[in-house]
């Protein structure tokens, strides 16, 4: 009986259900009946494929790909091993792929002498080929010149420069450039990029532990676009800092972070001439001791009208007396991080009262700062609070403590997440389960309690991840 309710189902429901379904599911549901199977090849559910997890040697994937190639403009196959044939395929007849993501992927049967087509990805803008493995990557590599579209670029574990070179000189279009622990990446290929690329506007060299800054000058002089500039763990230097005139810099995202090589000077230097930031990473900067008073001092004497997000964790030269009136000249600040700078009750209350704006907040416990003040002080001041992340917080006053979260999770209609980290196990598993209570006594199962700070993950907009996901929206 369902069975014939299915099969009179109209067309259009049936393409409506489809549409619900991954990839790699439309593949099954095809093999029905001939009329499942015509709809499951309706352009409109092959525009955007996932096909991670599947393997892509197989005969009968390529036969898919040759069906659905006219309508791809979003290909997913990270992590996947790869035949020659499938990528061969995929290069000459997805004519209107636009972004193809590879990471982690790998060639099943790859030979030596593989060569991709001049015209081979003509219409291809974003590219994320970090993490190849093995020969796929020099494969790659080798072939990226000839794709002159591209936009967007992911590259990690690149073990030559003179590829670098080549694929600057060839790709003029490129706007978002992401290199992850590229150890053959210097400041020549970076000067090279500079002079080739002026349209650039996101640069991200995180782990790439031989850039040191020497051709900043050069890099802001020609990409007058740049906008995101994410250096977190190179060896930038502090002397390179200084001599960067920063305010020809456009920048309005930066992440310094874990940059062992600056100092208190480099950041005074800098940081006062980029006003326009909204994103500011500066956790471990210098070793912690780079962002310090004196730098927030000259920081707040400018108004930073734009800043959503600042991490300074593990910045031990701050107090927070100069922390709060920073605060007050960042009036759309959304995301902080403060670790430990905050010391007191006071503290806490002038900083909060100058961040009604504020939806995610992280704390490093302190001697005198009482857990259930933190949780009395969010609610009082910060109602669009989405994300709370405790850092050896504990359940001292049990009683008191479980009576302020009441009180927060029932005024705070907004917050989702509440993260409880800490070295203490059976305290923070304490409070941790305290917290699950109070969520289930107020009716608020929308609530996560859980390990992990989700919104110190979220960071630039400008960047490669950005690029990958707006294109599968915008398609």
């Amino acid at each position: 009986m369902a069975t014939n309710l299915v099969e009179k189902l109209p067309e259009s429901v049936l393409l409506n259900i489809f549409h619900h379904l991954a990839s790699k599911d439309l593949g099954r549901v095809g093999m029905v009946c001939k009329n499942w199977h015509r709809i499951a090849l309706d352009y409109s559910l092959w525009q955007h494929v996932d096909l991670r997890g599947l393997s892509l040697w197989k005969e009968s994937i390529i036969t898919l790909i040759e069906k659905i190639s006219p309508f791809v403009s979003v290909m997913n196959i990270s992590g996947c091993g790869l035949s020659v044939a499938f990528i061969t395929t995929l290069a000459e007849k997805c004519v209107k792929l636009k972004t193809l993501s590879l990471q982690g992927a790998y060639f099943t049967d790859l030979v030596y002498n593989f060569r991709l087509c001049w015209n081979s990805f003509k219409t291809l803008e974003n590219l994320d080929v970090r993490f190849l493995e093995g020969l796929c990557s020099n494969v790659f590599i080798e072939h990226i010149h000839l794709f002159r579209n591209i936009q967007s670029l992911g590259l990690a574990n690149i073990n030559s420069s003179g590829e670098l070179e080549r694929v600057f000189m060839s790709l003029r279009n490129l706007r978002i450039v992401h290199f992850q622990n590229c150890p053959s990446l210097k400041d020549s290929n970076i000067d090279t990029l500079a002079g080739c690329c002026p349209k650039l506007e996101s640069l991200c060299l995180t782990g790439c532990i031989y850039v040191k800054g020497s051709t900043f000058p050069r890099l802001f002089a020609e990409c007058r676009n740049l906008q995101t500039l994410l250096m977190s763990c190179t060896r930038l230097q502090n002397s390179n800092i200084m001599k960067t005139d920063w305010s020809k810099a456009s920048l309005t995202e930066l992440d310094f972070s874990y940059c062992y090589g600056i100092g208190e000077s480099g950041l005074m230097e800098m940081l006062p001439k980029l006003t326009d930031l909204r994103y500011l990473q500066l956790s471990f900067c210098g070793w912690g001791r780079a962002f310090s008073d004196n730098v927030i001092s000259v920081m707040s004497q400018m108004n930073y009208q734009q800043l959503e997000i600042l991490d300074i964790h593990s910045s031990f030269n701050i107090t927070g007396k100069t922390l709060c009136k920073f605060a007050e000249r960042c009036p759309r600040l959304a995301s902080l991080c403060v670790g430990s700078a905050i010391t007191s009750c006071e503290e806490l209350r002038s900083l909060l009262k100058n961040l009604r704006n504020l939806k995610h907040f992280y704390i490093t416990k302190q001697a005198t700062i009482k857990t259930e003040n933190v949780f009395t002080n969010i609610k009082k001041f910060c109602p669009r609070i989405e994300t709370l992340a405790l850092y050896n917080f504990y359940a001292i006053n049990r009683y008191r403590v479980e009576n302020a979260l009441v009180e927060l999770v029932a005024a705070c209609k907004y917050l989702k997440v509440l993260c409880i980290r800490g070295t203490n196990v059976p305290l923070r598993t304490e409070l941790a389960q305290l917290a699950d209570k109070v969520k289930t006594c107020t009716k608020r199962n929308d609530i996560e309690i859980s390990r992990r700070p989700y919104f110190l993950l979220s960071g630039a907009k400008l960047c490669l991840d950005s690029a990958l996901k707006n294109s599968t929206h915008l398609n």
